[in-house]
């Protein structure tokens, strides 16, 4: 399995750092922009930089030698995740991490999560990489009928945000249980679960974001 993970730019906390180094294990590495600053930090070199460069003083010599460059003009109808995302589409990724150490500026955040349905919605791919939002302190994933499984979890919440006009929402293994319950759209009745079991679920049938919160700093 072919996996990814995309570096942002942010503030990545020192005591966050193992956290992430743990995530680059068997994953070819992309450094979206100022993302380059976690490589830096860890002495680790990514294989992909992409993006239009403005939010990094310069590259480093010995990404110049070992990383693809891939460079942008800063004027463009795509941002930099957005082209990162297409590129490990064209590579048959099967599934991509995209780690945002912290949300930043919050219109860019949103349109960051946004891009989670726009991929779900690929043609022509035969099988559509699994793609989620990570940092120390929660993950965001995309389920479009389909359920999803966490383990050793207790304590942690789950908020489910539905995406489509309605969604049927099964929940095991939390606080809060559900059967095919119904929830429209902007109803909030999916938010703040507490996982309760070892091993817990939620099944959604439509289109909603999963939001995994940790109870526990990493």
């Amino acid at each position: 399995m072919k996996r990814f993970v995309i570096f942002l730019p942010g503030t990545y906390r020192r005591a966050h750092l193992e956290f992430y180094r743990g995530l680059c294990r068997k994953a070819r590495l992309v450094a979206v922009d100022g993302g380059c600053r976690f490589f830096r930090a860890v002495g680790m070199t990514p294989d992909v930089i992409i993006g239009d460069i403005d939010s990094v003083s310069s590259i480093p010599s010995q990404f110049h030698e070992k990383s693809q460059l891939l460079i942008y003009p800063r004027d463009k109808n795509k941002t930099d995740l957005q082209l990162a995302l297409e590129y490990c589409v064209s590579e048959k990724s099967r599934a991509v991490d995209i780690v945002s150490p912290g949300v930043g500026e919050v219109d860019h955040f949103l349109g960051n999560v946004m891009l989670l349905g726009l991929f779900d919605k690929l043609s022509g791919v035969s099988t559509k990489p699994k793609i989620r939002i990570v940092s120390a302190d929660y993950e965001i994933l995309w389920v479009h009928d389909s359920r999803r499984s966490f383990s050793d979890c207790v304590g942690d919440r789950l908020s489910v945000i539905p995406m489509s006009a309605t969604i049927r929402l099964t929940c095991r293994g939390t606080e809060f249980t559900a059967d095919r319950i119904r929830i429209a759209q902007g109803h909030s009745r999916g938010l703040r679960n507490q996982i309760t079991a070892q091993r817990a679920s939620v099944g959604i049938e439509g289109k909603a974001l999963v939001v995994h919160r940790l109870s526990r700093p990493k």
